[in-house]
């Protein structure tokens, strides 16, 4: 379900583990079941080498006694459901990892299968999350290769109990939200039971203990996108998670690592081929990963949603989804240019003004970078040197909630500068060169809802309020 949020920092925790004591505690604990049975048809493997994991979320209530399901607004229904899935794809050598988040919603083709009394069910359209109800992780699996074409190589899943014990291991985790959350819970007549998560949060940063993160990653009924909303949230969360997880000193210091991974192991179920050398192999790839190099997106969709038999549903865009899956197969890199090509924005330079400060020591570099800009066609307002410092070694793109647009152009327009929302700064727009800075580049104008295949991908480094 939607906490699986918490299965990459899970990943990158169990990535991080040198000791085999360790591994064999985490092991021991993990529940082993056989996901790759009778899979026939399957697509090809990609690139040898790169790893692509299936990252499901139970809703099981195992573990959890009456109060605690009462605590956490799960309720007490029988049987497992999974509502958000993740395809992670990690390419061969490792050094960076992708997140395709796939909603529950989508509209997918579920092969043809044998029920729970053994009979055969032909193919048909449904929701994907209708695939794990009907068949389990088998049944999913296949449902995912057939409409990827990606061959899914681990599975990974982890149920209630398991996303509030890893939060809390690590010591809770700071999310932000530019609006308060009021996501109370209350009877829905239309399917005799619960829905809401309880959650009430402030706008602003707030620390979330195990049980209020999970509230986060599940609040839906308030947000009128529902569940692509939800979805974004889940980003963000993964990212405040896995710098939670890369800067508290979990993974130098042996106790807390231990508590981290008991705290999550029982609480894993994966298939049955995840052992020493797979986790070794993953430890490989993930050890060294920047969180600058983790990107997150959702597969690509067509505008809006339809009214089918099953539903309301989303529709995953034939072309541009088809072109995500080939890439990550291929193991080519999201939104590069083709040769020749060069970035494409939605606003032109020419219609943004804004101020260029120096964050280095480098004595009129402020200026330097403003007549580069310039030439491109932006208007500097101003130059000057930045009052927060002149150590920064990374250029910034600062800018208001009104200001999104514009300050993509901006940083588009500079290799390596990064985007930072400050809510605090109305229309303000300002870049703050940092040693990195090594010049610009061309950037194309296309209309808005064109400005890539696949958009914009989410980075786990970004701040967590932009």
């Amino acid at each position: 379900m939607v906490w699986t949020a918490g299965s990459l920092a899970v990943l990158l925790v169990v990535g991080s583990v040198t000791s085999w004591a360790f591994l064999e505690h985490l092991l021991n604990s993990i529940t082993k079941i056989n996901v790759f049975g009778g899979l026939d048809h399957r697509p090809g493997g990609g690139v040898q080498g790169d790893l692509n994991i299936l990252l499901v979320g139970s809703d099981s209530r195992a573990g959890l006694s009456k109060s605690q399901q009462q605590q956490l607004h799960v309720g007490h229904n029988p049987g497992q459901r999974s509502d958000t899935m993740i395809l992670l794809h990690i390419p061969r050598g490792g050094g960076r990892a992708v997140l395709v988040s796939l909603p529950r919603d989508s509209y997918v083709q579920i092969p043809k299968h044998k029920d729970a009394t053994g009979h055969v069910v032909p193919a048909q359209m449904n929701k994907l999350n209708a695939a794990y109800s009907f068949g389990g992780p088998n049944l999913t699996v296949r449902t995912i290769e057939a409409n990827t074409h990606v061959r899914i190589d681990h599975y990974v899943e982890v149920n209630f109990l398991g996303f509030v014990n890893m939060v809390n291991a690590l010591g809770g985790v700071t999310v932000c939200t530019p609006t308060p959350i009021h996501d109370p819970v209350h009877f829905d007549p239309s399917t005799g039971g619960n829905v809401g998560s309880g959650l009430e949060l402030p706008a602003g940063r707030t620390q979330l203990n195990g049980t209020r993160a999970l509230e986060y990653v599940r609040a839906r009924e308030f947000d009128p996108s529902a569940d692509l909303g939800r979805i974004q949230r889940q980003q963000k969360f993964m990212s405040a998670m896995v710098q939670r997880a890369k800067s508290a000193g979990i993974l130098l210091n042996p106790v807390r690592l231990y508590n981290v991974i008991g705290a999550v192991g029982k609480s894993l179920t994966t298939d049955k081929n995840f052992g020493i050398k797979q986790i070794k192999d993953l430890a490989s790839n993930l050890r060294s990963m920047s969180p600058a190099n983790v990107q997150m997106l959702t597969v690509p969709l067509k505008p809006g949603s339809i009214n089918t038999g099953v539903g309301n549903v989303v529709q995953w865009d034939p072309v541009k989804s088809r072109r995500l899956f080939h890439d990550l197969t291929a193991d080519i890199p999201l939104n590069k240019p083709a040769k020749g090509g060069v970035p494409k924005v939605t606003i032109a330079p020419g219609s943004i003004s804004l101020e260029v400060l120096n964050s280095t020591s480098k004595n009129g570099f402020a200026a330097q970078v403003g007549t580069d800009l310039a030439r491109l066609g932006f208007h500097v307002a101003r130059t000057g040197n930045s009052p927060s410092g002149s150590d920064a070694k990374t250029t910034v793109v600062r800018y208001g909630p009104g200001r999104a647009d514009s300050a993509k152009t901006v940083a588009a327009s500079i290799p390596g500068a990064k985007l930072q929302l400050d809510q605090g700064f109305g229309n303000g727009l300002q870049l703050l060169v940092g040693a990195d800075y090594n010049g610009t580049q061309r950037v194309r104008v296309v209309q808005s809802g064109q400005n890539g295949t696949i958009g914009s991908p989410r980075t786990a480094d970004q701040d967590i309020c932009s």
